[in-house]
């Protein structure tokens, strides 16, 4: 009997010893599990450091984007509004432009047609126009066709009388050095005369030579050499110069000044060497040395003429011809 009590003592001992051993194990299991669930993120098992700091410079790239994109918006606006200020300036440009064309030419510009006045349609206005009536005491020139004031064909009324006046009588060249030293006749004006055109009325340059020549064709030469030295000092570097110098020596040449005629004449040969009146100024420059009594630069003056101007006028040529043999020229 006191064996089976202390076998059944025993037997429940180790009973209890086994729960509390499994009830430890359990706890400390447990406990374990517990401990892992409770760990921080970053020390999950397979987590680097490069997921980890991905995301930052991810938010770094999108904001260096986002602020390169909103310098370019800025560059693009600055210029469309570059833009806007060069077409107003060309736009005023334009205007001025036109004005002052208009302002020279002494029509003023039409002013532009509005938007309402471009969008009226054509057919209201040739409606309205035909729907006007006319007036009981309007000029119908299809009921008076010989009224006074009425229109004509062409080419049907009498043409007007041409404004020219009168060329002055053609006088023979005075030979210098030749008998008395008496006025000779004025000779005829080869010059570019323009008479009786309005287009010259209103050409103050032309105006004042043509007045200088009138007083040179009648006889006036100290007023004629005063009139084209004026036209000069006021016109400098006119079309008309050659042929002012030209006149000029001409007044000399007929008051029996030949020195200050040649300084004239070789004024227009060296100066204006290719103008119209360069030919003629050469033979005279030739007639004033032989005058002074070099014949031999008369002639050689003589002999250049017909080189240099090969296409010189007939009456030219032919006044160098008589003044060569008159001097005795390549004989």
């Amino acid at each position: 009997m006191i064996f089976l009590r202390a076998l059944s003592l025993t037997a429940v001992l180790l009973a209890f010893v086994g729960l509390g051993s499994a009830a430890s194990a359990q706890g400390f299991d447990l406990f374990h599990r517990q401990a892992q669930q409770a760990a921080p993120p970053a020390d999950i098992p397979g987590a680097t450091e490069d997921d980890a700091g991905g995301a930052p410079e991810l938010v770094l790239r999108i904001n260096r984007l986002e602020e390169q994109l909103r310098q370019a918006n800025g560059r693009i606006e600055e210029l469309e509004n570059a833009e806007h200020r060069l077409e107003d300036q060309l736009q005023k440009f334009r205007q001025d432009v036109e004005f002052r064309f208009g302002e020279r030419s002494g029509q003023p510009q039409p002013p532009a047609p509005t938007a309402s006045a471009a969008a009226a349609p054509e057919a209201v206005i040739e409606g309205s126009a035909a729907a006007k009536p006319k007036k009981s005491d309007a000029f119908d020139p299809d009921a008076a066709p010989n009224a006074p004031g009425a229109p004509r064909p062409l080419g049907t009324t009498a043409p007007s009388a041409p404004l020219v006046r009168p060329a002055p009588p053609a006088g023979t060249p005075l030979e210098l050095g030749k008998g008395p030293a008496s006025a000779p006749p004025p000779p005829t004006a080869t010059g570019p005369l323009i008479t009786g055109s309005g287009v010259a009325m209103l050409d103050a340059p032309r105006e004042q030579f043509n007045t200088a020549l009138q007083a040179f064709q009648t006889g006036q030469y100290q007023q004629a050499e005063d009139g084209f030295k004026a036209f000069m000092a006021a016109n400098s570097g006119h079309r008309l110069t050659p042929d002012a110098i030209f006149y000029i020596g001409e007044t000399y040449f007929q008051r029996s000044r030949p020195r200050e005629a040649a300084e004239q004449y070789l004024k227009v040969t060296t100066d204006y060497a290719k103008s119209p009146r360069a030919p003629e100024s050469m033979v005279r420059l030739g007639q004033t040395l032989a005058a002074l009594g070099n014949g031999e630069q008369a002639c050689a003056t003589f002999t250049e003429f017909g080189k240099r101007y090969p296409t010189a006028t007939p009456s030219i040529k032919r006044l160098a011809d008589r003044e060569m043999a008159k001097d005795h020229c390549g004989g």
